[in-house]
């Protein structure tokens, strides 16, 4: 009979990470009475995480390998802040099974599973070969030593076609490819490697049938040092964008009591397959419907998982003090038929990403940020308002979740939250969140993989929103005008604008904004989004205003106006907008034109920016080319100086935010010069290179 570890009580934990969850593991720490160190680099001085800490220690450059990757400062900022304990969160190095070495060989506890368990589980060709040898359900598939792209060839056909070419290391979707044809797969192969090995560090890959209209559900899964091994209940995460989890809901839709019996087996038989100690995630795919339902094992995530908070609120339990107390050597508190969910939990990943322009990444100042009171409602982040969404870290703002008895509540109330969260300053997927739980598809919980792939409407804004009016174009059945969102925030900016203005009124306070002794009238404010430009014509008196805009004149009036919000009436009917407003010009003076981000319930986000009078001409603009979309570091360069290219030809691949981006020519043309070298970081809008453009 094997001795029972010793107790070791954890006094001071070092958390190597960064985000929400170095705040969410504090929050834990402090309610246990463990002191708690952050670290930081250069890009997170003063970020809320750093502070949430009892102390914090810097580590280095913002780049991540220079920091949060690099295991000897770690391991000195440990020594130094006399810490016995690591948390290592979720991503970065928490399963890295050389970094949970360093940290035991030098005497710190290790708050996750073991070296060992982790190394398994770090191929996923070995850790599919471990599950066959234990009964656990497997994808068919080829993961084998040979990577000669032949073999990859030769296999592919084996298998068949659809199917997927996946990292063996690491996850999150990176150097993952679907290939629906033979001719597709050495493209597939040659970037997943090149992903894999920028992302992991190797880029072995393993190939595997790839299920069409599947559900991903995973399940909770646990085990301490004294041979106990249970897991807490499933989350159903089949809500994906590019293989990284959008949304996850617990209990899962899917799942009868039968299957889900046989599920929760698999994975505990899955966790005593590797002695598993501390917290994990085993992760299924689900083929099927009712008992008869088949699922497969995917992977076993040797860490603390981004979704974790949906099985805290479901169960009532805090998944950070169990890992804590397994790490110092105690007994789970619960046996597996104690394990009971209440109620129905969901969560939305709230990322700095345009789902218009195909969810590219953004960055940019979280100029305001506020979280609306909500019942059941809970908000883990990690910025406020002036924080700045980096080009080096994930581009995840917070975990929106909502606990409430039932499923059709929990939705109701997270789409509610989702309307009156404010978050202005970037782009964010915010409305692209709430259509997908507003869907009646997903609310009826009848939803697989494809489920974004078939409603890629959602990413797009509404079109048009019913707004009061009188002598307009467009009036729909009930009288009221059809008024595009765009128009009803531009207004919003102009008479919120107007009211500003007449605050700061020093000389002759009673003179109407906008007021001239020009014959012809008032000179419009014209706002652009990017794609559209609005002219308002405003003619202002005190807190009311007649406007013009786009053939359409209606009524505004102001009943509660300050510095980030107005409560504005358009003929009548009221609406709540959240403002955040900033000069255009270093000097911070407004009336050389300004930025303007707004937020209605309703119609979502805008972000405005006025249109100079006197634009800069022609010579001034930009020579013709290729800019970068969005901060990023080059990958690859693909062409040169006078090269021929014809249209759809990949031209530069980028790399933001851990994913690749590939620029492709739109037009056949000559590459007149190229402006950028690989490995050079650049800003959003930087030239790559001049294109000349074949004439027609």
């Amino acid at each position: 009979m094997s001795k029972s570890p010793t107790i070791q009580p954890i006094r001071k934990l070092l958390i190597a990470n960064r985000g929400e969850i170095a705040i969410r593991i504090a929050r834990t720490c402090r309610r246990l009475g463990i002191a708690t160190v952050a670290v930081y680099s250069d890009a997170d001085a003063d970020a809320p995480f750093v502070r949430a800490a009892d102390e914090a220690l810097h580590l280095g450059p913002a780049a991540p390998s220079e920091s949060y990757l690099n295991v000897e400062v770690l391991l000195a900022a440990a020594r130094n802040s006399g810490a016995d304990a690591v948390h290592p969160g979720y991503g970065f190095l928490s399963e890295n099974a050389g970094f949970a070495r360093a940290c035991t060989e030098v005497g710190l506890r290790f708050v996750g599973p073991s070296p060992e368990a982790i190394e398994a589980m770090g191929s996923k060709s070995r850790a599919k070969a471990i599950m066959e040898e234990h009964g656990v359900p497997v994808v068919p598939g080829y993961r084998g030593e040979d990577q000669s792209e032949a073999r990859l060839h030769t296999e592919a056909e084996r298998i068949g076609f659809p199917l997927l070419v996946k990292a063996a290391a690491g996850g999150g979707g990176k150097g993952m490819r679907i290939v629906e044809s033979a001719d597709k797969l050495a493209d597939a192969i040659a970037a997943a490697k090149r992903e894999a090995a920028s992302a992991f560090g190797e880029d072995e890959l393993l190939l595997e049938k790839y299920i069409a209209s599947g559900r991903h559900v995973e399940f909770q899964i646990f085990g301490d040092q004294h041979g106990h091994t249970l897991h807490l209940l499933e989350r159903e995460c089949t809500i994906q964008r590019r293989y990284q989890k959008v949304i996850e809901e617990s209990p899962s839709p899917a799942l009868t009591p039968a299957v889900r019996k046989r599920m929760g087996e698999a994975a505990v038989q899955a966790a005593r397959a590797l002695n598993y100690h501390n917290a994990g995630t085993v992760e299924f795919m689900l083929e099927g419907h009712g008992d008869a339902a088949s699922f497969y094992f995917l992977e076993v995530n040797t860490r603390l998982q981004v979704e974790h908070p949906v099985t805290e609120l479901v169960t009532g339990l805090d998944l950070v003090e169990w890992q804590i107390a397994v790490a110092e050597g105690r007994a789970l508190p619960l046996k597996q038929s104690a394990v009971q969910a209440e109620g129905y939990a969901i969560q939305c990943r709230l990322y700095a990403e345009d789902p218009a322009r195909d969810f590219m990444p953004a960055t940019g100042t979280v100029q305001r940020w506020e979280i609306p009171a909500v019942e059941g409602l809970r908000a883990d982040s990690a910025v406020e308002s002036g924080s700045e969404i980096s080009v080096h870290y994930d581009p995840m703002i917070a975990k929106l979740l909502v606990h409430a008895p039932d499923r059709a509540t929990a939705h109701r109330r997270m789409a509610y939250a989702l309307r009156h969260l404010t978050c202005l300053g970037t782009t964010t997927n915010r409305d692209f969140l709430r259509r997908v739980v507003e869907h009646p598809e997903f609310q009826a919980g009848a939803y697989d993989t494809h489920f974004l792939d078939r409603h890629p409407q959602l990413a797009k804004p509404e079109e048009a929103v019913a707004m009061p009016g009188e002598n307009q174009n467009e009036i729909d059945a009930h009288g009221q005008t059809l008024l595009p969102p765009l128009q009803a925030a531009a207004l919003a900016a102009s008479v919120h604008g107007a009211w500003q203005r007449s605050q700061r009124r020093a000389i002759l306070p009673a003179l109407p904004k906008g007021w001239t002794n020009n014959p012809y009238g008032p000179v419009p404010e014209r706002w652009s989004d990017g794609t559209q430009t609005i002219a308002v014509e405003l003619e202002w008196n005190e807190r009311s205003a007649t406007a013009k805009m786009e053939g359409h004149t209606v009524e505004a009036k102001i009943l509660h106006a300050d510095a980030g919000s107005l409560r504005l009436a358009i003929d009548g009917r009221q609406s709540q907008w959240a403002i955040h407003r900033q000069a255009k010009d270093a000097g911070g003076n407004l009336d050389q034109g300004e930025r303007c981000w707004l937020q209605h319930p309703e119609h979502g986000a805008f972000a405005l920016e006025e249109i100079e009078r006197f634009p800069l001409s022609d010579a001034d603009a930009a020579d013709g080319g290729y800019t970068a979309p969005m901060p990023s570091q080059v990958q690859q360069v693909l062409v040169q100086s006078s090269q021929a290219v014809e249209a759809g030809a990949p031209l530069v691949v980028l790399l933001s935010m851990k994913m690749e981006n590939t620029v492709y020519a739109t037009a056949s043309g000559t590459v007149a010069e190229v402006l950028v070298a690989e490995g050079e970081n650049i800003e959003a809008g930087a030239l790559l290179l001049r294109f000349e453009t074949d004439e027609p």
